[in-house]
């Protein structure tokens, strides 16, 4: 029998260092108000995490009482920080939309009920958790676990469930795969969530990784945790990362309000360590399908040093039909970005193409080729941001390069 990888439980009884439930979670608002994160470990606070709707009735208020049958698709779990950030009276806090259950869930149009609808799994190493889908790159995915399930999760199929959990084995036989194939330039370590490991869990993987695979010259991480539990950050991990010269952490901020002083703290920490930090964000209907909360959501994160990177469609995946942003939408949000915000705070709008077909940009059309009213040739038409346009004949002509005489 293949042998579990170790992951963090809450234990039976929990020591509290602040005025809370038998059960180690804060039950009641003025609990969780006088609750300071960096009070306690990493560890401890993970051990707090809310796991059903029922426990947030003292916290929130209009909690859904969801059915039962919600759970046996995917779990809940939500740490007290992340409740922190939660408006205690609006449903519609787009905090509380993306942790907290809903009805919605239940739906289930026929183009939106897949499990595996990014085709990962044809693309898995035997074996191994290795996603090998582009030649020089692989995603390996090291862990099933994360501090706080977001509600859009793309790897439902194995994120929270049992029967997803990455073993020993595979993960021995992943860096197996990766040393002995050196086209690999670039790996990615993600899941689950790679910082749900111990420092000195983390420590022996990479190290493996880069003892046996000298070859690999990117090596990166992608985490929400450090948004979730942002105390996960602490000298003693940073330290690990750069004893492994990790190069680039990619973070998932979905809102400004998950911005907080705690987050922009621990996000130099690990800059300090001499790390790139980049930023995912998926577009969700409610949550950030707005421009302005999105120039505000990007201009925060280059603020602090932070390079918006991507921007994801909602994934076709079970359960999150309700988030999807329509493609013009996501066009007009483009839109409202690029000219209006710092060059470098624009990310790229991507759609990941069902069945392994890639992550492919969402780009709007600013130059087009027009064929003359004359029919003698073409004509370039350029519009800027702001609704301006110009014709470019010169570019429309047709070119070659000069020929060379002997």
């Amino acid at each position: 029998m293949l042998q579990k990888v170790v992951e963090i439980k809450a234990p039976s009884t929990a020591t509290a260092t602040t005025s809370a439930s038998a059960s180690g979670k804060l039950l009641t608002r003025p609990e969780l108000d006088a609750y300071d994160p960096r009070a306690e470990s990493w560890q401890k606070q993970f051990a707090r995490r809310y796991t059903h709707h029922s426990e947030l009735t003292g916290v929130l208020d209009g909690v859904e009482n969801v059915d039962e049958t919600v759970y046996s698709k995917f779990a809940v779990a939500l740490t007290p920080y992340m409740a922190q950030l939660m408006d205690k009276s609006d449903p519609a806090c787009p905090i509380r939309l993306q942790y907290l259950p809903s009805h919605h869930e239940q739906t289930k149009p026929g183009f939106a009920t897949m499990l595996d609808q990014l085709g990962e799994e044809g693309d898995t190493i035997p074996g191994t958790s290795i996603v090998h889908r582009y030649p020089r790159r692989v995603l390996f995915l090291v862990s099933n676990t994360c501090a706080t399930l977001c509600r859009f999760c793309t790897r439902k199929r194995m994120v929270s469930q049992p029967a997803g959990s990455v073993h020993k084995d595979e993960i021995e036989a992943s860096i197996d795969y990766i040393a002995g194939n050196p086209l690999i330039q670039d790996v990615l370590l993600s899941g689950g969530d790679p910082l749900t490991f111990t420092d000195e869990r983390l420590d022996y993987i990479l190290g493996e990784l880069r003892r046996r695979a000298p070859h690999v010259r990117f090596l990166r991480m992608g985490s929400r945790m450090v948004v979730q539990l942002p105390t996960r950050i602490t000298p003693e991990l940073c330290a690990v990362l750069e004893k492994h010269r990790v190069q680039m952490i990619n973070i998932h901020i979905n809102h400004p309000k998950e911005i907080t002083p705690l987050l922009r703290e621990r996000v130099k920490m690990i800059q300090k360590a001499g790390i790139m930090m980049g930023l995912q964000t998926v577009c969700l209907k409610g949550v950030n399908d707005d421009v302005e909360v999105m120039r505000e959501l990007f201009m925060q994160s280059i603020e602090m040093g932070v390079r918006p990177y991507y921007v994801y469609s909602t994934d076709m995946v079970e359960g999150a039909h309700h988030f999807i942003v329509p493609h013009h939408r996501m066009i007009e949000l483009y839109e409202g970005l690029r000219g209006w915000i710092s060059g470098p705070a624009v990310p790229t709008f991507i759609v990941d193409g069902l069945g392994g077909l890639g992550k492919l940009p969402i780009i709007p059309s600013y130059v087009k080729e027009e064929v003359l009213d004359d029919g003698t040739g073409t004509t370039i038409k350029c519009r800027n941001y702001a609704g301006k346009t110009v014709e470019m004949p010169g570019l429309g002509q047709n070119y070659s390069l000069p020929t060379r005489s002997n």
